[in-house]
């Protein structure tokens, strides 16, 4: 019997880098919203949080293409921001339900190491 807390990486998903989550699938980029993701606490590899979403950019064809994370701090003050492209990012989408969960292969302090994003 699979735990539903039970979060796991590994090459059986269909997650873009091998993310699951008992009663989770993946969403596709075409089916998100700024509105589903922005805000979303990020997911490390080991199903730690690592971060947030602080924004995220559009293309001209109005599609995501990139994610600004922040990581540490307290309610945005102090925090290290990132910008990664969202193809790194692996969201999945509750089966019955509405909620996100941002996941990335790596870690918080992968992410500090990268140099500061400034909006």
């Amino acid at each position: 019997m699979s735990n539903s807390a039970n979060a796991t990486h590994g090459p059986e998903n269909l997650g873009a880098h091998g993310f699951v989550r008992d009663g989770y699938n993946r969403a596709e980029t075409h089916d998100l919203t700024t509105s589903d993701v922005e805000s979303a606490k990020v997911y490390g590899r080991k199903d730690e949080t690592i971060g947030s979403i602080s924004s995220l950019k559009l293309g001209t064809d109005g599609k995501i293409t990139d994610a600004v994370i922040d990581v540490g701090g307290f309610l945005g003050l102090g925090a290290h921001s990132v910008m990664l492209p969202f193809s790194q990012l692996t969201v999945l989408r509750e089966a019955k339900g509405s909620d996100i969960r941002v996941h990335l292969d790596t870690t918080k302090d992968k992410l500090k190491a990268m140099p500061h994003h400034v909006a």
